[in-house]
């Protein structure tokens, strides 16, 4: 389950309009549009009049350079450079270093329903600081069922069927001084191509459901330290029911990998039946996993060695 993400000009203006210093001057019944892009534009070649590359679905940002080139043109000649990029419904125009947008511009913001703004930063500060908010806020996301929890500054999605019992190994890995992020509901952001980071929907944030108990609250049960609010998503642990097909798998492939969200993601399934200590065992395939980080495959390692003592035996029976 994922969706497009996108922000309005409102939410945009109401969370960061401190901060990079904005004023609104016009157009505020548009403050519904929304950008879904978080790279913004300079239209400079727009007021030129080739308008074929400026996305309507991208921030405007007008400096001193635009500003200068209008200037050079007759009044006529920049109301119609104006109208012309105004007349393809923009989501937003921000003009920087605190300059007064000209009487063109305002009265096509006006007209078109387009919110204007001017920010004092200098245009590069201002695009720099914009699109890094913009790559948080636009970040692709998706939901997940499952419990995240922070292991050894790990994070572990713990994924299974409905009634495995995912809560209550997640609840027992609590118990023994790890973090929940998150219970029942996982939103996962890739925050790069190959990066996922993990939060908690805020309505269900610091809490977990537990059959027989109902709504749990964690950071009342446990304190403060037994709860994060997001992590890079670092192993994913499937667990599943116990059947005699486990008997088969031994040792198995050290590089195991599911793709979650466009990401490939180290994997494991982990069979479920009584008496197996699953909060123990899930903690030693997250030290396992942190030492595959440090280069350390004891899994592969064991590999090699068999497949080399085979070879060695093989060779002994060739000689003789």
């Amino acid at each position: 389950m994922s969706e497009t993400p996108h922000i309005t000009l409102g939410e945009i203006f109401a969370e960061q309009g401190e901060i990079l210093k904005m004023h609104l001057v016009a157009g505020e019944h548009g403050l519904h549009r929304y950008i879904d892009h978080p790279r913004v534009q300079n239209p400079s070649l727009a007021f030129a009049g080739f308008l074929e590359h400026l996305s309507d679905y991208r921030l405007q940002v007008i400096g001193q350079t635009e500003l200068h080139y209008l200037n050079t043109r007759t009044e006529e000649e920049q109301r119609q450079a104006v109208d012309a990029v105004f007349a393809l419904n923009l989501a937003g125009v921000v003009v920087t270093r605190g300059v007064e947008p000209p009487a063109c511009i305002l009265e096509a913001a006006r007209r078109t329903d387009t919110p204007l703004f001017v920010s004092a930063c200098e245009s590069s500060n201002f695009m720099a600081d914009m699109m890094l908010y913009l790559s948080r806020k636009l970040a692709p996301r998706t939901w997940q069922h499952g419990v995240f929890v922070d292991i050894y500054g790990l994070g572990v999605l713990l994924m299974g069927k409905s009634g495995i019992g995912k809560s209550e190994i997640g609840l027992e890995l609590i118990s023994r001084g790890h973090r929940l992020i998150a219970d029942d509901m996982v939103e996962l952001v890739r925050a790069t191509p190959d990066v996922l980071v993990g939060h908690s929907p805020e309505l269900l944030r610091y809490h977990m459901e537990l059959r027989g108990l109902g709504i749990i609250n964690i950071r009342d049960l446990y304190g403060a330290a037994s709860i994060t609010d997001a992590k890079r998503l670092s192993l994913v642990i499937e667990l599943t029911d116990w059947n005699d097909s486990m008997l088969d798998e031994r040792v198995i492939a050290s590089d195991q990998s599911m793709i979650l969200h466009q990401v490939s993601m180290p994997y494991l399934r982990i069979p479920i039946r009584p008496g197996r200590s699953l909060a123990v065992i899930i903690e030693v395939a997250t030290r396992n996993q942190l030492l595959k980080h440090r280069g350390i495959d004891s899994n592969q390692s064991f590999i090699q060695a068999l497949d080399h003592r085979i070879d060695q035996e093989r060779d002994k029976r060739d000689e003789g």
